[in-house]
């Protein structure tokens, strides 16, 4: 493969093959490529005008892409990385085309920044060594998220059985659930399955009720109403009782959590939480690619390095990535766009602000939002608990009694359910946090939406409930709950589903009458 670069860009290559007293030719080009593409710029090679060819040619792969070990050509190693980047496979001549186009783009950017630097105090130094760290971070394969590299050990626990009722048979037997008993749970997640008006809103805000009663509102809990349907004023008896605060996302003026606080700021650990932060951005902001996600996870990088040890805000993420584009000449693209809403107000980053996990909330999602936004919302706060969490030690058990940490509600969980990342994300909260003493409690419309084509979400789920749902398909309902004791019997039930009922397998099929947090409230007074 030959090509022939431009008088312009032979130039620079010499001045900085000079500067860095470079002994091969081939260095400066291949790091100025790799810079451009590591900053995000994308091409579109029918509208730019190609960089000529009235300079020093390159007349063969090897003199510009270097050798691999056993003196074969890498121009196979740069060609897979241009087409990761457009995500494409490019021809020969495309190929040779964008490479001059981003060779172009990196030796003017570069210099740019050695022009500005101290060159007798090293600072061309100090870029180039930035530009390699921020490619070898892109390496990095294995995501962890974990706070530091020791375990947090003051974590508050409810050590004692906790114990709460779903509600009773016919018969008047009550339902009551040791669910930190390691003899009946060895996890302590629920999944409830209900279509609209079956019950199983007012069954969990009992459960919570009666869990902040019983452990004297020591075990906190998060509440994800994402219909936003939640009224401070109807919801003040619940509220009130299980000393919970109301957070409406577009009324209240943002919630008071920085989702940077997932980021690990430890130098080790710190680029595989930006990228599990930046994938998290990616699953839910529509066509945000490869060239996109290595442009946010620089920004966030920069941006991090700038603020010395404290975190950012996500406004100022979005001034920084608009000073990116505009440097860049990006055009506006969903990225924008996300991180534009992102910085609407959706969150107050204050560093004054409590620990969100010291309190119980319930947190409003209104309609007003965008799904992306509501969806987004959800999974950054998911995943500042599964960093922290996962940075805690296990639970220890004493005398068959599990400790408990905190409550995880995720309402309407089949929109999250249907997107294939958010799915593993979910899977990975399930199976991660099970030793951590958390609780997950999801809720969705029917049986069906917990078992997907990758993952049996039920497997992962030791309390399942089946409420009055559309779908009254036996074999579902029973990979849901659970093989009966009763093929018979199981059936006979399901025939007898209706709203304020309910179905559980733990011994046998059991139809219970289900508790309700409205008659809790009237009977207690609340």
């Amino acid at each position: 493969m030959r090509i022939k670069i431009s008088k312009e860009n032979d130039e620079l290559l010499i001045k900085l093959k000079s500067l860095y007293n470079f002994k091969n030719e081939g260095i400066v080009p291949r790091i100025a490529f790799s810079y451009s593409l590591l900053s995000g710029k994308v091409f579109d090679i029918e509208k730019e005008i190609i960089p000529s060819s009235d300079g020093k040619e390159f007349r063969d792969g090897k003199s510009i892409f270097g050798t691999i070990i056993g003196a074969g050509s890498n121009t196979i190693i740069f060609k897979s990385v241009l087409d990761q980047h457009y995500g494409r496979n490019t021809f020969e001549d495309e190929f040779i085309k964008l490479f001059k186009l981003h060779l172009n783009h990196g030796l003017h950017n570069w210099n740019t920044k050695i022009a500005k630097a101290d060159i007798s105090n090293g600072d061309h130094i100090h870029i180039l060594l930035k530009i390699v760290k921020n490619g070898l971070d892109l390496r990095k394969n294995i995501i962890k998220t974990n706070f530091s590299s020791s375990k947090i050990n003051d974590v508050k626990e409810y050590k004692d059985l906790l114990t709460f009722e779903l509600g009773q048979t016919k018969e008047g037997e009550k339902i009551e659930i040791r669910i930190n008993d390691l003899r009946e749970f060895d996890n302590r997640n629920i999944a409830i399955a209900g279509m609209a008006g079956s019950g199983k809103t007012q069954l969990i805000k009992d459960v919570l009720y009666q869990i902040s009663s019983k452990t004297n509102d020591q075990l906190k809990f998060i509440f994800f109403d994402y219909k936003g349907e939640g009224n401070p004023e109807q919801l003040k008896p619940f509220l009130d009782a299980t000393k919970c605060e109301f957070v409406d996302i577009v009324n209240d003026g943002g919630l008071k959590f920085n989702p940077f606080s997932s980021i690990n700021l430890d130098e080790r650990q710190r680029p595989f939480s930006i990228k599990a932060f930046v994938d998290t951005i990616a699953t839910f902001v529509p066509s945000v690619g490869v060239a996109q996600k290595n442009i946010l996870t620089k920004v966030i990088t920069d941006l991090l390095d700038s603020k010395n040890g404290s975190y950012p805000t996500i406004n100022e993420l979005f001034e920084d990535l608009v000073e990116y584009y505009e440097e860049n000449n990006r055009k506006v693209d969903t990225l924008y766009a996300g991180i534009e809403n992102l910085a609407t107000n959706i969150f107050d980053c204050k560093p004054t602000n409590t620990r969100i996990l010291d309190k119980s909330l319930y947190l409003n999602l209104p309609p007003a939002l965008s799904d992306t936004l509501r969806q987004l919302v959800v999974f950054l706060l998911l995943r500042y608990f599964n960093s922290y969490f996962s940075s805690t030690n296990d639970c220890e058990p004493k005398d068959h009694i599990f400790p408990l940490r905190y409550v995880i509600v995720i309402d309407e969980a089949h929109i999250y359910l249907k997107n294939k990342n958010a799915r593993k994300a979910l899977e990975e909260l399930l199976r991660l946090l099970r030793s951590k003493g958390v609780i997950i409690v999801m809720l969705s419309q029917g049986v069906e939406d917990y078992k997907t084509k990758d993952f049996d979400f039920a497997s992962q789920v030791k309390l399942p409930i089946c409420l009055n749902v559309q779908n009254k398909d036996y074999k579902g309902i029973s990979n849901f709950i659970g093989t009966p004791s009763s093929k018979y019997k199981l059936e006979t039930e399901i025939k007898k589903l209706e709203s304020g009922k309910g179905l559980i397998n733990l011994s046998e099929p059991k139809m219970i009458h289900l508790r309700q947090w409205w008659k809790t409230r009237e009977e207690n007074n609340l």
